[in-house]
């Protein structure tokens, strides 16, 4: 199986392929350790953002003119694609990670490991710096076996600080909804396996609202709308995915009954945006500009002693549609 390094046209900003013949996965060490691109059957699967990286995978804005780091959202480079935080998000103090952006965990420059088993399966571990301001290390580990449309993530928290600290594992998966606007919910939606029928958390509603019926066979369906909004799901069950008419990229995880989960217990959550005219002032100026939706997926928060580390671990799967 292909493991390549890709000339992204910027010295800073060297990308990472893996590519089984049936999925292409892109990774960025060198800006928070994200997973930049999901490619299969010649669909693209996860939104970036295209003032920075173009279709191919070049570099549009050089590193070195992106926005200074003032500590809002509007000096934020959201690249896209999916990186891990910890949470919870929060701006009163320890405890609460007050990002994006942030230089270290966001932004940070990520050492990345590679290595190759007997069967063909590839692995890439992406490293972040030291945080002190959070207490973490950040280690994202991914394996692609050699064949499939499938591929696996652990994540490792661990603390690097000399006193006990807690944090949720905080996965955050940035995928286009442009195809999706304002079909219907059987074209293109949001899915949400859910135990039962709890209401959803209200996590900022912006502009418009999100709305959507009731759970039907254990699944909650929102179709993609015109809105700037966040809900958090308490009953959700393990699957989060996204699905239009060229497939559907699904994260499955393990929750944990009776466990302490960060935003009111929200075991994954959905931001949903679409293009505003003018930047959004409870949002610190963060200025939506494209359709897209984030998959978040939160692990129980783990209280990690001195030298100690948690981990989580997601699947991943994109299941192309037939034309």
């Amino acid at each position: 199986m292909p493991l390549s390094v890709i000339d992204s046209g910027d010295s800073e900003l060297e990308l990472l392929g893996a590519d089984n013949g049936s999925i292409a996965l892109t990774f960025l060490p060198a800006a928070g350790g994200r997973l930049i691109s999901v490619f299969a059957d010649g669909h693209e699967y996860l939104w970036r953002n295209p003032a920075f990286f173009d279709r191919s995978l070049k570099v549009v804005q050089a590193r070195s003119t992106w926005p200074t780091d003032d500590g809002t959202f509007a000096t934020w480079a959201n690249l896209g694609g999916s990186k891990t935080w910890p949470a919870p998000q929060g701006w009163n103090g320890a405890g609460e990670w007050p990002g994006p952006p942030d230089p270290i965990l966001d932004g940070g420059d990520w050492r990345a490991d590679t290595s190759r088993d007997r069967s063909g399966a590839i692995s890439i571990r992406m490293t972040s710096p030291d945080d002190a301001r959070s207490g973490l290390r950040i280690e994202r580990a991914f394996l692609i076996p050699a064949t499939g449309h499938a591929f696996h993530q652990t994540t490792r928290f661990t603390n690097v600080s000399d006193t006990e600290i807690s944090w949720s594992i905080w996965e955050v998966c940035q995928v286009d909804t442009s195809d999706g606007q304002g079909k219907p919910a059987k074209v293109a939606a949001i899915e949400i396996d859910v135990e039962d029928a709890s209401p959803l958390i209200d996590l900022g509603t912006y502009r418009g609202s999100l709305t959507g019926g009731a759970p039907r066979d254990g699944r909650f369906t929102l179709p993609i709308q015109d809105a700037v909004a966040k809900l958090g799901f308490a009953s959700a069950s393990g699957r989060i995915a996204y699905r239009d008419p060229s497939g559907t990229l699904a994260i499955t995880f393990e929750p944990v009954p009776g466990a302490d989960y960060p935003d009111g217990g929200s075991r994954a959550e959905i931001w949903m945006q679409s293009p505003q005219v003018d930047p959004i002032e409870e949002l610190s100026g963060l200025h939506p500009d494209a359709y897209l939706a984030e998959l978040e997926v939160l692990s129980p928060r783990f209280t990690i002693a001195a030298g100690e580390f948690a981990e989580y671990k997601l699947d991943w799967t994109v299941t192309p549609h037939l034309q």
